[in-house]
């Protein structure tokens, strides 16, 4: 076992510890999306990453990704006006693209991470982790801001959203380690409303471990349980349908 260290930080020690000779299972990467859906339903990813059946979100999930393609498209000088969809935080994307002009700000990034927390490619053979984040601005040499635009609703969504944030944090400091600060922003697009939150190194650090044995229980997963429940099965498609893929949907 060896400890896992953040790079040029010897400072700053964790206490995850990564087995080297650690066998991944039926689904050896993992991102926050696929993170929930597994511990809301393990059987539900098994179908989608396992039999590779791809799921139907709707079209608030289509509307969501047109929007996001929108943003990106105007802070990067691809649109000329700003879109409708956007108008809550015109001043906001304004200011991003400004700063994208200045060459301060990354667009839909793309992350991957292996297992022990090293940057490598999206797609490459020892991609353990994916983070894909919408914005990222350098402010400075020890300060960065992350921007995450979420489309639906606010309420109802703060726990998971703020994991999701923190996990951009993490990522963002082992891809950056010079940075000493991260602060992460949700722009709530429908609503014209923002979640916050700062984070120094230290700070988003303490979560680390945990993050690090649930990631670990998901990619080293190899049965697939089923969780039904009127809830959980509400938002899956897999037992729609006439020929469901999920025998145990309730709905």
């Amino acid at each position: 076992m060896e400890n896992l260290t953040q790079p040029n930080r010897p400072d700053l020690i964790s206490t995850v510890e990564v087995t080297e000779d650690l066998e991944l299972g039926l689904v050896p990467a993992w991102s926050y999306s696929a993170l929930k859906t597994f511990e809301t339903c393990a059987y539900r990813t098994y179908i989608s990453k396992v039999k590779k059946v791809r799921e139907d979100f709707g079209p608030a999930a289509e509307r969501g990704t047109r929007i996001h393609d929108e943003a990106e498209k105007f802070v990067r000088h691809e649109l000329a006006e700003l879109p409708d969809s956007l108008r809550k935080f015109s001043e906001k994307f304004f200011e991003l693209k400004t700063l994208f002009a200045d060459a301060k700000v990354e667009t839909e990034g793309e992350w991957g991470f292996t297992l022990e927390w090293e940057p490598t490619g999206w797609l490459s053979p020892d991609t353990w982790a994916r983070v894909k984040l919408d914005a990222l601005v350098h402010e400075n040499e020890s300060s960065a801001r992350v921007i995450d635009y979420k489309t639906g609703k606010q309420v109802g969504n703060e726990i998971a959203h703020s994991q999701q944030a923190l996990i951009y944090a993490i990522a963002t400091f082992y891809r950056y380690p010079d940075l000493e600060s991260v602060n992460t922003e949700l722009w709530y697009l429908d609503h014209g409303t923002t979640m916050e939150q700062a984070y120094t190194r230290d700070e988003a650090m303490i979560f680390m471990p945990k993050l690090h044995e649930r990631a670990i229980a998901m990619t080293t997963a190899t049965k697939f349980a089923p969780n039904p429940s009127t809830y959980n099965c509400r938002w899956c498609s897999f037992g729609k349908g006439a020929n469901p893929h999920c025998e145990w949907g309730m709905y």
